[in-house]
Formats: C-alpha cells, sequence, structure tokens
C-alpha cells in the first residue's frame, strides 16, 4: 500500500472516531467534508450554540 492512500486511511479512521465521540456527546449540528482527489481535503464541525433542554 502507498504513503499517500495509508495517510488517507488514517484521516478516515480518525474521522470515524471524531463521529463517535460526537454521536456520545449528542452533537446537535452539522459536518462538512470537502474531498480532494479522493482524499479528504477538509473537514468543518457547524454546531448550534443554543440548544433547547
Amino acid at each position: 500500500m502507498g504513503k499517500k492512500k495509508e495517510k488517507h486511511l488514517k484521516k478516515l479512521d480518525k474521522l470515524k472516531e471524531v463521529m463517535h465521540s460526537m454521536v456520545d456527546e449528542e452533537f446537535t449540528g452539522h459536518v462538512k467534508i470537502n474531498f480532494t482527489q479522493g482524499g479528504i481535503g477538509r473537514i468543518e464541525k457547524f454546531e448550534e450554540i443554543l440548544k433547547e433542554e
């Protein structure tokens, strides 16, 4: 496996970890993922500041 592919897989693993933690923390908002040539280029997380409880 090439270094580029390894780097992409590490980013995907990290993204999965972050998303699992967001579910555990009951995240309210949205995530924007930009891909560049098949790999993750940028990830943005937008969270609601005021949540009704």
